[in-house]
């Protein structure tokens, strides 16, 4: 039997894929992200940094902005958080304070990461303010 979670994860991975190739054709890191909650799209992003005037302008981060400007304090225990990178320590940070609970990536962001690196905060379970942190599914690799 067929996991629907599964071919949902990778409809959303495909969609994700497009916005890191538009973010790599504008210069940027190629990262996509987007945020789901019940089946519909909230919102999404691409990469737009380096060649961005913000610093900060990561897609996950981008995400939870846009997310939180249109729905003030939703509950987004059941959303899920899709990225074709590994949230870096800043946007994991965000996306624990957000209170997502589920995040699927495709690949890993090395020293910067916050689910593999030194400094997991994605998935820390000792910052008791945060509760449980997300379950994170890993996929193979993005579906193009």
């Amino acid at each position: 039997m067929t996991d629907p979670s599964h071919l949902d994860d990778a409809h959303w991975m495909r969609r994700c894929g497009e916005l890191a190739a538009r973010a790599k054709a504008s210069g940027n890191t190629p990262v996509g992200s987007l945020l789901v909650l019940d089946g519909q799209l909230l919102t999404e992003a691409a990469e737009e940094t380096p060649s961005g005037p913000r610093p900060f302008a990561h897609a996950e981060l981008l995400v939870v902005e846009r997310t939180l400007q249109l729905r003030p304090r939703p509950d987004l225990q059941n959303a899920t958080l899709y990225s074709t990178a590994e949230p870096c320590i800043l946007c994991g940070f965000a996306v624990r304070e957000a209170r997502i609970g589920r995040v699927v990536v495709a690949r890993p962001a090395g020293d910067i990461g916050s689910i593999r690196s030194r400094f997991p905060v994605l998935t820390a379970d000792w910052v008791a303010r945060w509760g449980s942190p997300p379950t994170v599914v890993w996929v193979d690799e993005v579906p193009l």
